[in-house]
């Protein structure tokens, strides 16, 4: 079971956008399943091969807006609608932990809130690529819809569960911008990330002669903006190196890939022709291809100080993949800010844009190898290091899991159930069926919905249903006994959707996984459940010569066997007594059935041998109900049924120290002891003759295997 989280953003890949390409990033290495509600758009996405270096699942909703600017009225209350409509969809079939929104568009999260106001319980986390409100960028560009966006920012703050942003600076500014409180606790941090598998390494360039060529490569990957991220820098660092170094014309290049501004088209200008060019626009993987093909990358971060800022609140997502390309990187940034935080401990350079003469010598020393960049420190920003991060970021650990406990008989079940109540990470929801097929549907659905792990107690029509009803995101687990195999049950099961089979006996797991043909992988061995503690009670006087029977219904609990045991032991010593616990089978409705004519005779023929005989006083009936002070007075506890699963008595019996005596049903053996297992009556008989001063001690040690504790953690631990 993967866990499932409901993604709505507008851009996403395989359509280029460099916020949608960061996001995928730094989600697609928690291995959960993401339901992704985008825009589409009428291009040839040309980064479809990214989700080949996915262990996340993507499945992409598109949907087809009037107008592909996401600044348009129109296409945002569109947007919106066909989100909720796909999210009406999908809910029927999924179970989400999460539902995540990401900005860049803004409308993703208004389509997110409205998600969130259909469902409060459902988590939400809000991505922020950039702020809205606090972006200094704000000053020199003229947004359309800026005043919305701020106000829906606002919103998303207060109603958001969590909110993510990629460094400490953007949480700064952002919590300064507004004028409501929030809390620090919402805000994560989760950085930009590269991968290593995208870089398609190439061999550098050789000349004719066999030698690497002498050319120093500086390289810029990514926008260029009119206002604060020009290329002026550079240009003006370039010549400045130039005239310093004189000797290096004819050895360096500036490359500039995807964007190109005035200050490049005008290179003769700064006396740059031979050395700056625009080398046109790469696809997102191919521009990874060619940072490793520089011998120094070049960054450029924009002033804010007329802003009235002394930080930048921004981490370039382009940064990330230069330290992937693992190349000497030279930022022109702000004094203060996560770029320059970073190349202070990679190794790079960071240099204000009016220091020309500061950026000219850093370019001298990236040619001269002053710079290499820290590779173990890089790693710090890979998915690989990243995976973590994101999967905590997208986990509500303090929240309580809903456990679903379902099934027509539950006392087996109850030492799961009361552990499951006792740990406060879990809330115990209960759906008890009136018989192996017959439910309240109406409720289970309804309980199904809550859902985030469903626990079948028993392999029979509760399996069958919440098998075929389950939801992806959810969990379904199920404990097999002995009945599932005089039934159909489990072949009209969707075994696909259980996750986990658990057997009570070793025996029985390997006929159901035959029989089944159930896959090993989801299969576990978890023995039945006893109270050591309780049972646990001194013996009384004379117990060696009582024998016990707990339940002797159906037939097949073989209640003619424990009479001839009694029989032969009474003959030999009348201190004998046979003590039989349950309802009588005459207590049961069906039993009255025609069905169950034979069966009933078979019960009344025993009722007559007992009175035939005069045994009234020592094979004794008694009635249902807590068992701890009744095996104070057994010594032998017998199982001579057909067939068992686990025969849970025995267990019992043998922790308040009575001793076994089991005739042989299939799989007794790799449960109980051997030294108690019988072929024939004869033989049982002549055991308890010679045996009769117990070894309670003996039998108590046995049973801890049997231990509720320890097997309930186990079982447990695979919710």
């Amino acid at each position: 079971m993967k866990k499932k989280i409901l993604l709505v953003s507008w851009h996403f890949p395989p359509y280029k956008s460099s916020s949608a390409f960061n996001l995928f990033k730094r989600l697609k290495d928690t291995c959960f399943e993401f339901d992704v509600i985008q825009a589409y758009r009428d291009e040839k996405p040309d980064n479809e091969r990214m989700f080949n270096y996915s262990l996340s699942c993507f499945n992409r909703y598109e949907v087809t807006v009037p107008s592909e600017d996401a600044r348009n009225t129109e296409s945002r209350m569109y947007f919106v609608e066909r989100v909720i409509d796909y999210y009406r969809i999908l809910r029927d079939h999924n179970h989400y932990s999460v539902l995540l929104s990401h900005s860049h568009e803004n409308i993703s999260h208004m389509a997110a809130m409205a998600i969130k106001k259909l469902n409060p319980q459902l988590r939400w986390i809000a991505s922020f690529g950039d702020p809205i409100a606090a972006n200094p960028y704000n000053h020199s560009y003229k947004f359309p819809m800026l005043k919305e966006d701020i106000q829906l920012e606002e919103e998303v703050l207060q109603k958001a569960d969590r909110i993510i942003v990629t460094n400490p600076y953007q949480q700064k500014i952002v919590l300064s911008s507004q004028t409501k409180s929030i809390q620090k606790s919402k805000f994560f941090v989760l950085p930009h990330c590269f991968d290593d598998r995208m870089y398609e390494k190439e061999l550098q360039k050789k000349n004719k002669a066999g030698e690497k060529t002498s050319i120093f490569r500086f390289m810029h990957i990514g926008m260029l903006y009119k206002f604060k991220r020009t290329s002026e820098p550079f240009m003006l660092g370039a010549q400045r190196l130039l005239q310093k170094h004189p000797n290096l014309k004819g050895r360096i290049k500036i490359d500039f890939y995807g964007a190109n501004d005035s200050f490049i088209k005008a290179a003769e200008k700064y006396d740059l022709k031979e050395v700056v060019s625009f080398k046109g626009t790469v696809d997102y993987l191919k521009s990874l291809t060619l940072m490793t093909k520089a011998d120094c990358l070049l960054l450029r971060d924009a002033e804010f100080s007329e802003q009235g800022l002394d930080y930048s609140p921004f981490f370039p997502g382009k940064l990330a993949d230069y330290l992937g390309a693992k190349r000497p990187v030279l930022a022109v940034t702000m004094k203060n800010g996560y770029v320059p935080d970073i190349l202070s401990k990679l190794g790079g350079a960071s240099l204000s844009e009016d220091n020309i003469e500061g950026i000219a010598d850093a370019m001298y020393g990236m040619i001269k190898g002053r710079y290499i960049i820290d590779k173990n420190e890089a790693e710090s920003y890979s998915c690989k290091h990243n995976a973590e991060k994101a999967r905590e970021t997208l986990t509500f650990k303090d929240d309580k899991k809903v456990i679903l406990i379902t099934g027509h008989d539950l006392k087996f079940a109850k030492f799961v159930i009361n552990e499951v109540k006792k740990n406060t990470n879990f809330i115990v929801l209960v759906d008890k069926w009136e018989s192996h097929e017959k439910h309240d549907e109406e409720k289970s659905l309804d309980l199904l919905n809550q859902a985030d792990v469903i626990f079948c107690e028993w392999g029979l029509g509760n399996l069958v249903w919440y098998s075929k009803n389950k939801k992806k995101g959810q969990k379904l687990i199920t404990r097999v006994h002995a009945q599932e195999l005089k039934t159909e049950h489990l072949k009209r099961c969707n075994h696909e959707n259980i996750d986990f089979y658990i057997f009570v006996s070793p025996y029985y797991y390997e006929l159901m996984v035959e029989k089944y043909s159930l896959a090993r992988n989801k299969c576990r061995m978890i023995f039945n459940m006893i109270d050591r503690e309780f049972l646990d009670k001194p013996k009384l006087s004379g117990s060696e010569f009582n024998l016990g029977m707990i339940g002797d219904v159906p037939q097949s609990k073989r209640l003619d066997r424990a009479l001839d045991i009694f029989e032969d032991l009474y003959q030999n010593d009348n201190r004998y007594k046979l003590f039989i616990k349950g309802k009588r089978p005459e207590e049961y409705p069906w039993m009255h059935s025609k069905a169950k004519k034979n069966e009933l005779f078979f019960y009344k023929q025993l009722y007559k041998r007992i009175e035939t005989n005069n045994w009234m006083n020592n094979v004794i009936f008694e009635g249902f109900g807590p068992i701890d002070e009744w095996l104070r007075k057994i010594g032998w506890i017998l199982s001579v049924s057909d067939n068992e699963s686990f025969h849970l008595s025995v267990a019992e019996g043998m922790a308040s120290g009575s001793t076994p005596i089991l005739l042989n049903w299939p799989g007794s053996e790799y449960i109980y002891n051997s030294n108690y297992i019988f072929n024939t009556i004869s033989t049982a008989c002549n055991y308890i003759k010679k045996n009769k001063s117990h070894d309670s001690n003996l039998q108590k040690n046995y049973t801890r295997k049997f231990c509720h504790k320890l097997n309930s953690d186990r079982l447990i631990s695979l919710f």
